[in-house]
């Protein structure tokens, strides 16, 4: 059925949107730096398109475009637990004393419209055999009677179902806002319009990770059914 329902949803967005877009790299050199940076894994965790392959005319899809008339990196997906996002192929780990940056200007298409309760459309992720991700920014419709908002959800220690740490950030806009995650010397900063998001001390900690080799995700992974879209206007990695 996931399969039947992939092809439809291939087949839809096809006809409606896929033959009036382009690559995103050749959007002049406004996505060039992350997408030299990054691979892009769609609809599932595998690989969709490759790390180097992006400086390709067909390096676009139902999942990872530029719509005509636009200029902002669109990633859209259907189905639980299915993604459309840019991994970030260079690893690092939570202890370094430079600075890993992640910084994008963001507008959630109204999720609200859609089927679907919970979104996640940037995050720090984990590659051992743990496999979780450090922090995940995203928009819920419902948390504990919270409407509407964005929160940055940090794990708080290395059991499968554990500690979590939930900060609200507050409603989520109708515009593009710039989102920072910055982690450095084992502590976790997330700003918001450049205004700090984490206040829990625990939360900034994030010395638990330090073995863990990690790195940047941004697009849109789905926790459940419903169909999301999510632009980046800017996104890049910085060190």
């Amino acid at each position: 059925m996931k399969v039947v329902s992939l092809f439809l949803l291939a087949l839809i967005l096809s006809v409606s949107s896929l033959m009036a877009a382009s690559a995103p790299y050749f959007m002049g050199t406004k996505y060039q730096s992350v997408l030299l940076q990054s691979k892009l894994q769609a609809p599932t965790s595998r690989q969709f398109i490759a790390n180097g392959k992006f400086a390709v005319e067909s390096a676009y899809n139902i999942y990872f475009q530029i719509p005509d008339y636009e200029t902002d990196l669109r990633f859209s997906i259907s189905g639980s637990k299915m993604r459309s996002e840019l991994r970030q192929v260079n690893e690092w780990f939570t202890s370094d004393s430079v600075a890993n940056v992640m910084r994008g200007e963001v507008l959630i298409d109204n999720p609200l419209l859609e089927y679907v309760d919970q979104l996640t459309f940037m995050q720090i992720h984990d590659s051992t055999d743990f496999n979780k991700p450090l922090l995940r920014l995203v928009w819920i419709r419902d948390r504990k009677g919270v409407l509407d908002h964005l929160w940055a959800v940090v794990k708080g220690d290395l059991q499968t179902s554990g500690i979590y740490y939930y900060e609200d950030m507050g409603a989520r806009s109708e515009i593009f806002e710039k989102f920072e995650i910055c982690v450095q010397n084992s502590v976790l900063s997330v700003k918001r319009e450049n205004v700090e998001q984490i206040l829990n001390p625990n939360a900034q900690d994030v010395s638990h990770w330090d073995t863990l080799s990690s790195y940047f995700k941004a697009g849109v992974y789905l926790q459940d059914e419903g169909t999301a879209t999510v632009r980046f206007r800017t996104l890049d990695y910085f060190y």
